[in-house]
């Protein structure tokens, strides 16, 4: 749905002729009040843009839109109405030009950093804007918790806005005074074109696995799709800052063939951006940032060897972008990680609690290999997989786990339409014979077995939700949250909560946000 932003329109009054590329012969002069894709959200004097969607066709809901004031509709078929039909190619193609024009190219008066992967994608993101802050730049964050400028915090519908909605987030942020903005860019968002033609200052690889093949269907075009990003990384003074460690490394560093590109690694110190690591345990990570030749002492609160490559995207964005060593160490320090990612719930349990946002066999890997040499006891790790999404991955994040897990709590992530317990059956299909799987479909009782089997010097992790606030289940979102079930746990058996000495992290403010990068219908 739509994000409600409550913002006034802060340019110069739009014809039709003056929003769209397009031959309008006697209509151009028609005055434009908005960009409507929803029928049930257009307002008088918008021009709609009947999108086909993989549930339902805009262009059924083009009558609505007229009733509530749409002055034209543009769609990708000639259509009978009382208002003017204007017919394109690709409707959101269109409308993603239009929102540039209306908005006056928002894009072209400030820095965006598109931030582009399948894991650490919110981290990255959430970091850079930190180090801008802490450099006393104005920066704005677009991402899969939260959109936030200023003093100004929406709730998160979609990792990547659709077109106009990005656009107009953009508009206020410009008028606001923001300089630089990090913008999760997902699959979804490049494939249904809401970045279309938007000019980023710089595009940021984190890494590519398995993820969303329920709508790409295939790697391959997962791939592609990601890379296609990096082809459009042409404005003067664009870079591309690629993750070398990545095995798909070299596709994204061909993609951005006609920008310059930064190379960086969490682990190898003869590159662009470097790490090299003294210390890490769950109180951080401590070394050497390396840019350029320069070498920088930094100290992060983030902890785990998957987050050093984050660490290290983060230092190549806004090193690439002009901060000095300096000021990009001094703001990884000021980074204190975000909710949902490897989230410590504080307690004065005699052990550990995280809660992460791993739902994919690559994440679960991640996570779960930077935990196992720091734990001094057992590794406990909850997961589930998502109901009505990429099946094949289901039985690949069994054997993630079970590879670093000493017990296992297989429950419900969110099951939508499908059945929990069959969902759990072609999990365990992955699970070699004598694996010490625990099953329960009621996510609140799998926490509290985990909780209360736990024992001195165990880490237990919580997998899969992350931030969410919300647990999807036949169509109804029900109130769940695992820091708070967690929490409450914890607090029932004895342990409140509490920041024991010399532990870092916290229960930090969450959202209410759905899953990222999900396709509307069309209305």
């Amino acid at each position: 749905m739509p994000v409600d932003t409550a913002m006034k329109r802060e340019t110069t009054p739009k014809t039709l002729a003056g929003v769209l590329a397009v031959a309008h012969e006697g209509t151009g002069s028609l005055p434009v009040s908005g960009i409507a894709y929803d029928s049930r959200q257009v307002r008088q004097g918008n021009l709609f843009f009947a999108l086909p969607g993989a549930v339902s066709d805009g262009a059924d809901f083009a009558a609505q839109a007229i009733r509530n004031g749409a002055v034209a509709i543009v769609a990708e078929r000639p259509l009978a109405l009382s208002v003017p039909v204007i017919v394109v190619p690709s409707a959101r193609r269109a409308m993603a030009e239009a929102a540039l024009r209306f908005w006056d190219r928002p894009d072209q008066r400030m820095n965006l950093f598109g931030i582009v992967g399948t894991n650490g994608k919110s981290t990255v993101a959430a970091g850079l804007e930190t180090i801008w802050a802490a450099s006393g730049v104005a920066a704005g964050l677009i991402g899969t918790i939260t959109y936030r400028w200023g003093n100004q915090t929406i709730a998160a519908p979609r990792t990547t806005p659709e077109a106009p909605d990005l656009i107009a987030m953009l508009g206020r942020m410009c008028a606001d005074g923001v300089r630089n903005v990090a913008c999760e860019v997902s699959s979804h968002a490049i494939a249904l074109e809401r970045v279309w033609n938007v000019q980023f200052r710089a595009g940021i690889f984190t890494n590519i696995t398995r993820d969303h093949l329920d709508f790409h269907k295939t790697f391959e075009e997962y791939l592609r799709v990601k890379s296609l990003f990096f082809e459009g990384l042409t404005s003067p003074g664009a870079f591309a800052a690629i993750n070398i460690d990545d095995p798909s490394a070299e596709v994204f560093v061909r993609a951005a063939q006609r920008t310059r590109v930064i190379r960086y690694s969490g682990r190898r110190k003869d590159i662009d951006v470097g790490l090299e690591i003294t210390s890490h345990g769950f109180d951080g990570t401590r070394g050497h940032l390396l840019l350029g030749g320069e070498t920088w002492p930094f100290s992060s609160p983030l902890w785990g060897r998957f987050n050093h490559a984050n660490l290290a995207a983060m230092a190549a964005g806004a090193w690439g972008a002009g901060l000095g060593g300096a000021q990009v160490a001094a703001g990884l320090g000021a980074f204190n990680g975000i909710p949902g990612r490897l989230e410590r719930i504080p307690s004065a349990a005699p052990f550990d609690v995280f809660v992460d946002y791993a739902h994919t066999p690559d994440a679960l890997d991640a996570v779960l290999s930077a935990a196992r040499p720091l734990a001094r006891g057992k590794l406990r790790v909850l997961f589930g997989a998502g109901g009505n999404r990429d099946r094949g991955k289901r039985p690949e994040m069994a054997r993630a786990v079970h590879k670093w897990a000493d017990h296992i709590y297989l429950t419900s992530d969110n099951p939508r339409w499908e059945d929990p317990l069959s969902i759990i059956e072609e999990v365990k299909a992955g699970f070699s014979t004598g694996a010490p799987v625990w099953c329960d479909p009621d996510r609140y009782r799998a926490i509290e077995q985990a909780v209360a089997d736990a024992n001195p010097g165990d880490v237990v992790i919580l997998c899969g939700k992350g931030h969410e606030q919300t647990q999807e289940i036949a169509g109804v979102f029900h109130r769940f949250s695992d820091q708070e079930a967690a929490a409450g746990i914890l607090a029932a058996g004895g342990h409140p909560p509490q920041n024991p000495q010399g532990k870092r992290g916290g229960i930090l403010p969450g959202s209410a946000a759905g899953p990222g990068g999900d396709p509307p219908p069309s209305r």
